[in-house]
């Protein structure tokens, strides 16, 4: 009786391990496939945009921005110039990558440009489909400029360190900085006209590379933009040098962004006896399609003993809506100030 027992036992417990195969191998691939779909996302491209430039000769920056997909590769590809050039994701789903045109280069306005985004083995592509030179035909005269791109160094950049930006430029257009590795895209606040002001505060988390995080500043008006580098460091060398490396400058007269005509006399204000470098470079379009700068006045002159100067410039071909950059540096033995006056032709 035990040993016939045992057997049906036996019998009766392979029976249900053999009825249960089936249902297992049925059941067991789900988890399987569930896993297999997550892991398959799609690498779609939203938008593939340029800031369209000037002319398309060697020097010229390139600037392309790509939306899509966050956390994919996204490469830039204009042929008979580069190929599979890396774009930067400098927020979630938002590329962007500059390119700077060399000698050799054959870059034209019929130019097919691409780009690629890809997500393990899924790529999506993009054309370009706007031009990379701007028509301006919606620009008269003007020109869009940058000035003067600054910042008042700072002893460390520790976190709660605030950073502040100045932009002297075209007026009512669109300003931002970025600080590379660090912050992108932050506006920037026209305070008067053509003087845009922003600011910055270092958080736990940034990080500042020992040789210097490049920050660069942005201008726009429609679809032409500019950018412009800061050139000092964000760090003081010497405490000393914040506080004495300025002098007193100012312009007293034509006020900024004046409409002038004929001869034209700039007065100012600086330290005793300082040496003050002059330059005045004229920006001119004509009919909005192609446009030229020059040089009309370059000269040395000295402030009195109360640090009063002036001198006067006039124009040789006055074309109306022609923007006068007149940048001034004054020096008095180790310090130095720098100071600039737009002006526009009547």
């Amino acid at each position: 009786m035990k040993i016939k027992s045992l057997s049906t036992t036996i019998t009766l417990t392979l029976l249900s391990a053999t009825i249960c195969l089936p249902e297992m191998a049925k059941a067991s691939p789900k988890p399987s496939i569930q896993v297999a779909q997550r892991r398959v996302v799609s690498s779609d491209i939203d938008s593939f945009t340029a800031y369209p430039v000037q002319r398309l000769e060697s020097g010229t920056e390139l600037f392309f921005v790509l939306r899509g997909t966050p956390y994919s590769r996204a490469t830039l590809t204009i042929p008979n110039a580069v190929q599979n050039l890396p774009m930067r994701e400098v927020q979630p789903g938002v590329y962007e990558v500059s390119y700077t045109i060399r000698q050799g280069d054959r870059i034209s306005e019929n130019t097919v440009v691409r780009a690629n985004l890809q997500q393990g083995d899924r790529i999506s592509s993009a054309r370009l489909q706007q031009p990379l030179v701007d028509s301006y035909s919606d620009r008269r005269f003007q020109s869009l400029s940058i000035n003067r791109f600054s910042s008042p160094p700072v002893k460390q950049l520790d976190p709660g360190t605030r950073l502040n930006f100045t932009l002297i430029g075209t007026p009512n257009a669109t300003a931002t900085f970025s600080i590379e590795g660090v912050a992108y895209n932050i506006p920037m606040r026209e305070e008067s006209n053509g003087v845009y002001t922003g600011g910055y505060t270092i958080g736990r988390q940034d990080y500042f590379p020992p040789e210097g995080a490049k920050v660069t500043a942005s201008l726009q008006s429609g679809n032409q933009v500019i950018r412009s580098r800061l050139e000092r460091e964000l760090v003081a060398g010497d405490d000393s040098s914040v506080e004495t490396a300025e002098i007193p400058l100012e312009i007293i007269t034509p006020e900024e962004n004046a409409r002038v005509s004929g001869t034209v006399k700039v007065e100012g204000r600086s330290a005793p006896n300082a040496t003050v470098n002059v330059e005045v470079q004229a920006n001119s379009s004509v009919a909005g399609l192609f446009g030229f700068k020059r040089n009309i006045l370059e000269r040395t002159i000295k402030a009195d003993e109360q640090g009063n100067f002036s001198f006067a410039f006039n124009p040789t071909i006055a074309l109306p809506g022609t923007r006068y950059e007149v940048n001034l540096s004054s020096n008095s033995g180790d310090r130095t100030s720098e100071e600039t006056l737009v002006l526009f032709q009547n």
